[in-house]
Parts: structure tokens; C-alpha cells; sequence
């Protein structure tokens, strides 16, 4: 975590998956509370999260690459050049939708949307 939060003053967020609420997990966040700030986040919310439409993108271009991955190295290379060749307006897209994907969510009371 230092790494990515050299300065300790850092964010954390995760959704609140089953396997993020595990014990082992919630005690390792518990003992690193110093490290940095863990966001709440309200569960089965992927729509609050635009990760999740970037992950979306990657998978479609490597599903329609071919070959396939070989080996994991490969993957690894592929992932990157899709994320380093992602477009600016894309991002630009997901950051301006936010405010439109959270009043759905606040409507769905934290339920799945259609946005």
C-alpha cells in the first residue's frame, strides 16, 4: 500500500463483493487503517463504478483478438496496450455520466439501473 499511497493520505475503494467481506480480508484493512482511508460503498453498486465499463472494454477488444493469449505474459502485454490506448473521450464519457448513474442508483435505493 505504500506504493500506491506513498504519501499515507490515500482512498481506498472496494465494492462489497462476498469475498471483500471476508474475515481475513477486513483484518488486514483493520491493521493498515494508518495507511490509508477505506471508502464505504454501497453493496451491488457496480453501476457507481466506472472501473467496470473500462474492465468491460478491455475484455471485448482481447475476446476479439486473435490468437487468443498464449500464455499469461501475453495477457499481461495485451491488457496494457489496451489500457494505455484507451481513449481520452472515453474516460471524459464515464466521468460525465457519473452524476446521471448516481441519482439512478439513489432511485433503485442501491439496486441494479438501467443507466
Amino acid at each position: 500500500m505504500a506504493f500506491v499511497f506513498p504519501t499515507r493520505n490515500g482512498i481506498f475503494q472496494q465494492d462489497n463483493a462476498p469475498c471483500h467481506k471476508a474475515r481475513i480480508v477486513l483484518e488486514w484493512f483493520e491493521e493498515r487503517t494508518d495507511e490509508f482511508h477505506s471508502m464505504s460503498w454501497p453493496p451491488n453498486s457496480p453501476d457507481l463504478n466506472p472501473m467496470k465499463q473500462i474492465w468491460d472494454v478491455t475484455e471485448r477488444q482481447l475476446r476479439a483478438q486473435t490468437p487468443p493469449c498464449p500464455n499469461i505474459s501475453t495477457l499481461r502485454d495485451r491488457c496494457l496496450d489496451i489500457w494505455y490506448n484507451l481513449s481520452p473521450v472515453m474516460y471524459q464519457k464515464l466521468v460525465a455520466y457519473m452524476p446521471r448513474r448516481v441519482a439512478a442508483v439513489l432511485k433503485a435505493k442501491g439496486g441494479a439501473t438501467r443507466n
